[in-house]
């Protein structure tokens, strides 16, 4: 297990098989992203948590590694189905990621997580299933530091956060999500460091991405 943070890794790129048949899961990370972290700062039995969790790569991968998963997910079909993969599948629910430290989780060795992205200049909120009356990326960004502070509550000290993301190319329109991510989850996480990751066997649109890390102080 090692302690500190490099700037810079190159990973394998293998798109994700974990999801039913038919359904769009172009959102999910690749598994070395997960396994990278995990088997480098945790230990076996450490217990994993990912407040977005999805089609569950990261409770997969935790489980691979003996690991003991931990997630959440708004989306019910989304967590049913993981929830029906996994060993563990007591340990995962569905809900709002703000409302983690309501489910009564024991205190978490390490987060990694991918949170949905939203482009700046588009009103419909992910966070929010699109509702109207939360419409906005400032909205979504609040409500991010909202979700990450309640993280904060449920990780144990010195526990450390890998936040994946990726700025955003829209045309005319550019979204810089790993500035404003960073902002706001600084508010309740002390920041670490930052790892770009380069892909490699992938197309140069999928060439890298960024993981934003945090410690619980």
């Amino acid at each position: 297990m090692k302690s500190e943070y490099p700037p810079f890794i190159e990973l394998p790129y293998t798109k994700p098989a974990q999801a039913p048949e038919g359904e769009d899961n172009s959102d999910q990370y690749s598994e070395s992203l997960p396994a990278y972290f995990i088997g480098h700062f945790s230990k076996k039995e450490a217990k994993i948590f990912d407040p977005f969790l999805g089609f569950g790569t990261t409770a997969f991968v935790a489980e691979k590694l003996q690991r003991i998963p931990y997630g959440i997910e708004a989306d019910y079909e989304r967590f049913e189905w993981a929830a029906g993969q996994l060993e563990h599948w007591q340990n995962v629910r569905h809900g709002d990621a703000a409302d983690c430290a309501n489910f009564g989780y024991p205190k978490m060795d390490l987060c990694v997580t991918s949170p949905p992205f939203m482009p700046s200049h588009h009103k419909w909120n992910p966070l929010y299933g699109g509702d109207p009356n939360y419409a906005g990326y400032e909205c979504y960004l609040e409500r991010m530091g909202h979700i990450f502070a309640a993280v904060a509550n449920i990780m144990k000290r010195n526990a450390l956060i890998v936040v994946q993301a990726d700025n955003l190319h829209h045309k005319a329109n550019y979204t810089p999500l790993v500035r404003d991510l960073s902002i706001v989850v600084s508010k309740s996480l002390k920041p670490v460091g930052e790892t770009l990751i380069r892909w490699t066997d992938t197309e140069p649109e999928y060439a890298h991405t960024h993981c934003l890390l945090f410690k619980k102080l």
